[in-house]
Protein backbone atom coordinates (compact mmCIF):
# COMPACT_ATOMS: atom_id res chain seq x y z
CA UNK A 1 0.00 0.00 0.00
CA UNK A 2 2.88 2.56 0.97
CA UNK A 3 4.45 1.42 -2.32
CA UNK A 4 1.56 2.59 -4.64
CA UNK A 5 1.06 5.13 -2.73
CA UNK A 6 4.47 6.59 -3.07
CA UNK A 7 4.10 5.59 -6.94
CA UNK A 8 0.99 7.58 -7.01
CA UNK A 9 3.38 10.82 -5.16
CA UNK A 10 5.37 10.89 -8.23
CA UNK A 11 3.33 10.60 -10.74
CA UNK A 12 0.96 13.36 -8.80
CA UNK A 13 4.68 15.44 -8.71
CA UNK A 14 5.49 14.49 -12.53
CA UNK A 15 1.97 15.92 -13.82
CA UNK A 16 2.16 19.04 -11.56
CA UNK A 17 5.68 19.88 -12.73
CA UNK A 18 4.81 19.64 -16.44
CA UNK A 19 1.37 21.78 -16.02
CA UNK A 20 3.86 24.43 -14.72
CA UNK A 21 6.42 23.82 -17.14
CA UNK A 22 3.82 24.34 -19.57
CA UNK A 23 2.32 26.98 -18.16
CA UNK A 24 5.77 28.90 -17.67
CA UNK A 25 7.02 28.29 -21.18
CA UNK A 26 6.91 31.48 -22.87
CA UNK A 27 3.94 32.58 -25.44
CA UNK A 28 4.63 33.39 -28.94
CA UNK A 29 3.87 36.60 -30.15
CA UNK A 30 1.68 37.64 -33.00
CA UNK A 31 4.65 38.37 -34.90
CA UNK A 32 6.05 35.33 -34.49
CA UNK A 33 2.87 33.34 -35.32
CA UNK A 34 2.80 35.06 -38.44
CA UNK A 35 6.11 34.54 -39.31
CA UNK A 36 5.11 30.71 -38.70
CA UNK A 37 2.90 31.23 -41.33
CA UNK A 38 4.86 33.02 -44.28
CA UNK A 39 5.16 30.30 -47.30
CA UNK A 40 7.84 32.18 -49.33
CA UNK A 41 10.90 34.73 -48.64
CA UNK A 42 13.36 36.27 -50.27
CA UNK A 43 16.52 35.56 -49.19
CA UNK A 44 19.18 37.02 -51.78
CA UNK A 45 18.61 38.83 -55.19
CA UNK A 46 21.94 39.45 -57.56
CA UNK A 47 21.28 41.39 -60.33
CA UNK A 48 22.96 43.11 -63.54
CA UNK A 49 22.09 44.17 -66.86
CA UNK A 50 24.19 44.92 -70.42
CA UNK A 51 22.73 45.99 -73.92
CA UNK A 52 21.67 42.53 -74.85
CA UNK A 53 20.45 41.29 -71.51
CA UNK A 54 18.96 41.63 -67.67
CA UNK A 55 20.35 38.90 -65.39
CA UNK A 56 19.15 37.63 -62.10
CA UNK A 57 19.99 34.97 -59.55
CA UNK A 58 17.27 34.72 -56.90
CA UNK A 59 17.17 32.54 -54.19
CA UNK A 60 13.83 32.29 -52.17
CA UNK A 61 12.48 29.95 -49.36
CA UNK A 62 9.20 28.55 -50.21
CA UNK A 63 6.57 26.14 -50.33
CA UNK A 64 8.14 23.16 -52.87
CA UNK A 65 4.67 24.14 -55.00
CA UNK A 66 3.86 27.12 -54.13
CA UNK A 67 0.10 27.54 -53.97
CA UNK A 68 -1.85 30.84 -53.19
CA UNK A 69 -4.34 28.76 -50.65
CA UNK A 70 -3.31 30.32 -46.75
CA UNK A 71 -1.85 27.30 -46.15
CA UNK A 72 1.68 26.82 -45.43
CA UNK A 73 3.67 23.49 -46.88
CA UNK A 74 6.74 22.47 -46.86
CA UNK A 75 9.63 24.89 -47.50
CA UNK A 76 12.67 24.98 -49.23
CA UNK A 77 15.21 26.43 -50.50
CA UNK A 78 15.09 27.37 -54.38
CA UNK A 79 17.88 29.28 -55.98
CA UNK A 80 16.80 30.16 -59.77
CA UNK A 81 19.14 32.18 -62.29
CA UNK A 82 17.15 33.84 -64.84
CA UNK A 83 18.20 35.67 -68.15
CA UNK A 84 15.86 37.98 -70.15
CA UNK A 85 17.39 38.53 -73.65
CA UNK A 86 16.15 42.17 -74.94
CA UNK A 87 16.10 40.32 -78.34
CA UNK A 88 13.23 37.81 -78.20
CA UNK A 89 14.82 35.43 -80.77
CA UNK A 90 17.38 34.96 -78.30
CA UNK A 91 14.89 32.89 -76.04
CA UNK A 92 15.66 30.21 -78.97
CA UNK A 93 19.26 30.11 -77.76
CA UNK A 94 20.90 27.39 -75.11
CA UNK A 95 23.43 29.56 -73.12
CA UNK A 96 26.38 27.98 -70.94
CA UNK A 97 26.86 29.60 -67.49
CA UNK A 98 29.81 30.41 -65.21
CA UNK A 99 28.70 31.48 -61.87
CA UNK A 100 31.68 32.46 -59.58
CA UNK A 101 32.04 33.77 -56.50
CA UNK A 102 34.20 34.26 -53.40
CA UNK A 103 35.02 30.79 -52.86
CA UNK A 104 34.66 28.83 -56.29
CA UNK A 105 32.71 28.84 -59.84
CA UNK A 106 29.93 26.14 -60.61
CA UNK A 107 28.49 25.83 -64.59
CA UNK A 108 25.61 25.15 -66.12
CA UNK A 109 23.02 26.07 -69.04
CA UNK A 110 20.15 28.47 -69.57
CA UNK A 111 17.20 27.17 -71.71
CA UNK A 112 13.71 28.90 -72.52
CA UNK A 113 11.90 28.72 -69.69
CA UNK A 114 8.15 26.71 -69.78
CA UNK A 115 6.16 29.88 -70.05
CA UNK A 116 8.73 30.86 -73.09
CA UNK A 117 9.68 34.37 -71.78
CA UNK A 118 12.99 33.62 -70.52
CA UNK A 119 16.11 31.34 -69.72
CA UNK A 120 16.39 29.66 -66.74
CA UNK A 121 18.55 27.42 -64.85
CA UNK A 122 18.24 26.03 -61.39
CA UNK A 123 21.52 26.22 -59.38
CA UNK A 124 21.02 23.38 -56.60
CA UNK A 125 24.70 24.26 -55.03
CA UNK A 126 25.51 27.99 -54.85
CA UNK A 127 26.31 27.82 -51.18
CA UNK A 128 29.65 26.79 -51.73
CA UNK A 129 30.94 29.48 -54.34
CA UNK A 130 30.17 31.77 -51.32
CA UNK A 131 29.59 35.44 -52.75
CA UNK A 132 28.19 35.83 -55.95
CA UNK A 133 30.65 37.87 -57.85
CA UNK A 134 30.08 37.47 -61.79
CA UNK A 135 27.80 35.17 -64.28
CA UNK A 136 29.27 34.65 -67.62
CA UNK A 137 27.17 33.43 -70.65
CA UNK A 138 28.80 31.60 -73.32
CA UNK A 139 26.87 30.76 -76.89
CA UNK A 140 29.42 29.82 -79.25
CA UNK A 141 31.77 32.98 -80.40
CA UNK A 142 29.32 35.10 -77.97
CA UNK A 143 30.43 36.12 -74.46
CA UNK A 144 28.65 37.99 -72.09
CA UNK A 145 30.27 39.02 -68.27
CA UNK A 146 27.85 40.54 -65.76
CA UNK A 147 29.35 41.95 -62.92
CA UNK A 148 26.44 41.05 -60.26
CA UNK A 149 24.89 43.65 -57.53
CA UNK A 150 23.67 42.12 -54.13
CA UNK A 151 19.88 43.88 -54.28
CA UNK A 152 19.58 42.44 -50.20
CA UNK A 153 22.89 44.89 -49.23
CA UNK A 154 22.33 47.94 -46.92
CA UNK A 155 18.60 47.15 -47.14
CA UNK A 156 16.01 46.20 -44.62
CA UNK A 157 15.56 42.36 -44.30
CA UNK A 158 12.98 40.07 -45.21
CA UNK A 159 11.54 39.68 -41.68
CA UNK A 160 11.97 43.56 -41.10
CA UNK A 161 9.75 44.24 -43.91
CA UNK A 162 7.29 41.11 -43.13
CA UNK A 163 7.04 43.46 -39.36
CA UNK A 164 6.60 46.22 -41.21
CA UNK A 165 3.31 44.97 -43.24
CA UNK A 166 2.35 42.99 -39.75
CA UNK A 167 2.25 46.23 -38.08
CA UNK A 168 0.43 48.04 -41.15
CA UNK A 169 -2.30 45.38 -41.01
CA UNK A 170 -2.10 44.56 -37.03
CA UNK A 171 -5.42 45.71 -36.03
CA UNK A 172 -7.05 42.65 -38.53
CA UNK A 173 -4.35 40.40 -37.47
CA UNK A 174 -4.31 40.77 -34.08
CA UNK A 175 -8.18 40.12 -34.75
CA UNK A 176 -8.17 36.86 -36.53
CA UNK A 177 -5.22 35.19 -34.30
CA UNK A 178 -7.45 36.42 -31.17
CA UNK A 179 -10.41 34.17 -32.50
CA UNK A 180 -8.22 31.38 -34.53
CA UNK A 181 -8.78 32.85 -37.88
CA UNK A 182 -6.25 34.07 -39.51
CA UNK A 183 -5.99 32.02 -42.38
CA UNK A 184 -3.92 33.99 -44.53
CA UNK A 185 0.21 32.94 -45.80
CA UNK A 186 2.70 35.44 -46.03
CA UNK A 187 5.01 36.09 -49.22
CA UNK A 188 7.83 38.58 -49.12
CA UNK A 189 9.71 39.50 -51.86
CA UNK A 190 11.82 42.20 -54.00
CA UNK A 191 10.38 43.11 -56.87
CA UNK A 192 10.93 45.96 -59.23
CA UNK A 193 8.28 47.46 -62.39
CA UNK A 194 7.94 45.12 -64.87
CA UNK A 195 10.38 43.08 -63.70
CA UNK A 196 13.53 45.08 -65.11
CA UNK A 197 16.56 44.09 -63.06
CA UNK A 198 17.78 47.77 -63.56
CA UNK A 199 14.37 49.69 -61.76
CA UNK A 200 13.93 50.80 -58.20
CA UNK A 201 13.32 48.17 -56.24
CA UNK A 202 10.36 47.26 -53.36
CA UNK A 203 9.75 44.93 -50.49
CA UNK A 204 6.43 43.28 -51.17
CA UNK A 205 5.14 41.52 -48.87
CA UNK A 206 1.47 39.98 -48.84
CA UNK A 207 -0.90 38.42 -46.45
CA UNK A 208 -2.68 35.37 -48.91
CA UNK A 209 -6.01 33.53 -48.10
CA UNK A 210 -6.26 32.89 -52.01
CA UNK A 211 -5.75 34.30 -55.50
CA UNK A 212 -8.23 36.78 -55.43
CA UNK A 213 -8.44 37.51 -51.23
CA UNK A 214 -4.98 39.26 -50.16
CA UNK A 215 -3.61 42.28 -47.71
CA UNK A 216 -0.65 43.24 -49.42
CA UNK A 217 2.02 46.33 -48.56
CA UNK A 218 4.89 47.58 -50.70
CA UNK A 219 8.01 48.82 -48.63
CA UNK A 220 10.41 51.39 -49.60
CA UNK A 221 13.73 48.42 -48.64
CA UNK A 222 15.54 51.91 -47.41
CA UNK A 223 13.68 53.08 -45.06
CA UNK A 224 11.08 50.63 -44.13
CA UNK A 225 7.90 53.25 -45.03
CA UNK A 226 5.19 51.71 -46.22
CA UNK A 227 4.50 53.19 -50.21
CA UNK A 228 1.05 51.69 -50.89
CA UNK A 229 -0.67 49.10 -49.58
CA UNK A 230 -4.06 47.27 -50.90
CA UNK A 231 -6.80 44.84 -49.21
CA UNK A 232 -8.17 42.45 -51.69
CA UNK A 233 -11.03 40.49 -50.61
CA UNK A 234 -13.97 38.42 -51.83
CA UNK A 235 -17.36 40.84 -51.80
Amino acid sequence: MKRFAKLASIILLIAVLSITAAACKEQKTNFEKVCDKVSATQQALYVASDDDFDVKISTMKQEELFIADGKVDKLVELTVLTVLPKDSSKLNSTFEYTLSGASESITGSVAKSKLGISLNAKISDIQKIGTPVTLTLVEGEETHTFQLTDMLKDVITGEDALKVAYEHFQTDIDAALSTDTFDREGYVKLITKKDAVDGEYFWYVSFIKDKSDYWSAIINPSTGEVVSSRKNTKK
